[in-house]
C-alpha cells in the first residue's frame, strides 16, 4: 500500500492538473486574441477542438488522480475541484457549441419559428403629388479659351 507521502504528492498533482486545466486553455483564448489571430472557418474549429481536449485530457488527470489519493485532504480536494469545473465546462460547451444535441430536441418541444412581422395596409391618401417639371436651362455660354499660358482658361479675367 501507498504511504500517506505518495498520496499527498498524488493529490497535490491532483490540484495542479485541475488548476492548469482552467488557467491553460483560457491563456491560450487570451493569447490568440491578445494577437489578433484572424482564425477562419476550419481552422477556428480545429483550435476549439485543441482547447477542449486540453481542458478535458487536465481536468480527467486531476479526477483520477484524486481518487487514486483520495485518503490526502489534497486529493479529496483535488478531485472535488476537477469535478466542478469539468461539469461547469462541459454545461458551458455544450450552451456554445449546442452538444451533443439541440436543447428544443433535448427538452421534446418544436422549434417555434420566429414571428413574421405583421404589414398593415397603408391607409388612404391622395395622389401621389407630381414633381414640378424643370426649369428650362440657360443657354450655354461658349467655353472662353485662353492664351496658351494662361493658368486658367475658362475663368474669366477680372478688373
Amino acid at each position: 500500500m501507498a504511504n500517506s507521502t505518495d498520496n499527498e504528492s498524488l493529490g497535490v498533482f491532483s490540484l495542479r492538473s485541475a488548476a492548469w486545466g482552467i488557467v491553460l486553455p483560457m491563456l491560450v483564448i487570451t493569447f490568440l486574441v491578445a494577437f489578433h489571430a484572424d482564425l477562419a472557418g476550419q481552422n477556428r474549429t480545429t483550435i476549439a477542438w485543441l482547447v477542449g481536449a486540453v481542458f478535458l485530457t487536465l481536468e480527467v488527470f486531476a479526477v483520477l488522480s484524486g481518487l487514486g489519493a483520495w485518503a490526502s485532504a489534497a486529493g479529496k480536494i483535488g478531485t472535488l475541484l476537477a469535478l466542478v469545473i469539468l461539469v461547469g465546462g462541459l454545461a458551458a460547451g455544450a450552451a456554445v457549441f449546442n452538444w451533443p444535441v439541440p436543447l428544443d430536441r433535448l427538452i421534446g418541444r418544436k422549434a417555434v419559428p420566429a414571428p413574421q412581422p405583421v404589414k398593415l395596409p397603408a391607409p388612404p391618401s391622395a395622389p401621389a403629388p407630381q414633381a414640378p417639371e424643370p426649369e428650362p436651362s440657360a443657354p450655354e455660354k461658349p467655353v472662353r479659351r485662353g492664351s496658351p499660358g494662361e493658368l486658367f482658361p475658362n475663368v474669366p479675367p477680372q478688373k
